[in-house]
């Protein structure tokens, strides 16, 4: 007797937890679904959400109004939900200046330089394209550069002419890390303009048996980290809307 009892509830048991499974299932994709559509939902804007190409200002006026050196440089960046901007920047960079209290001047051929990167926007989801930007780049760049004009005094032979000088010929490479925080405003449709501020860190720099360089494309003078840009960008979408889904 005890033994059909017993068969009889396993039998129950087995019917009861099938049915549970049949009503559980739907309930739990249900729920996967409402997960999966949420997470969707974080984003304003779609993945793939245009190209920026960005142009500085900053340093070719301030080379106008008497900075020794020049970078003049482009970027291009992939927008990632308003959030992530992967970004190439590429320039070309030189130098000429005769410091008042030395005795040379220093001569830095035309140069490539290159950093790439990322940015991230912490307001993503705005209703505008307008950011706040954190960032982070590696730089690095081949460059040449010439010291002449040395002027070598000596009271012995002739104080009154001094022998001329010059190392020429100077090779050198470097490589940096640079963090950054900007700004971004929207303009006009598709155009902006934003500025960075930029702190860096020398990884490598080689130096010569004769000299050490004074200037590094895009980096710039070697006893300063800080630099600023101030840039106009424009935007170009991939898709004509944004996307409908909101936070």
């Amino acid at each position: 007797m005890n033994k059909y009892i017993i068969i009889s509830v396993v039998m129950l048991l087995c019917v009861f937890v099938g049915k549970a499974q049949n009503r559980n299932t739907p309930a739990s994709t249900t729920s996967k679904t409402a997960s999966a559509e949420k997470k969707e939902a974080t984003y304003t804007y779609p993945l793939f959400n245009g190209l920026v190409v960005g142009v500085d200002l900053y340093n070719p006026v301030a080379k106008l109004f008497g900075q020794k050196y020049s970078n003049y440089e482009a970027s291009l960046e992939l927008d990632l939900h308003n959030r992530f901007f992967p970004i190439w920047e590429i320039g070309i960079g030189s130098a000429k200046s005769t410091p008042e209290d030395m005795n040379f001047t220093y001569r830095g051929k035309a140069a490539l330089y290159n950093r790439i990167g990322m940015n991230y926007n912490i307001k993503y989801n705005n209703k505008t394209l307008d950011g706040v930007y954190a960032g982070i780049r590696y730089g690095f760049s081949t460059f040449n550069y010439d010291i002449t004009d040395i002027r070598l005094e000596s009271s012995y032979w002739d104080p009154e002419n001094p022998v001329i000088g010059e190392i020429t010929g100077q090779h050198s490479r470097a490589q940096w890390i640079e963090a950054l925080v900007g700004i971004r405003v929207k303009l006009y449709k598709g155009l902006m303009m934003g500025w960075t501020v930029r702190y860096k860190w020398k990884l490598n720099v080689k130096n010569n048996f004769q000299s050490t360089p004074w200037f590094i494309p895009g980096y710039g003078t070697s006893n300063n980290p800080v630099s600023f840009t101030y840039s106009i960008y424009y935007r170009i979408p991939f898709s004509g809307k944004k996307s409908s889904k909101e936070k």
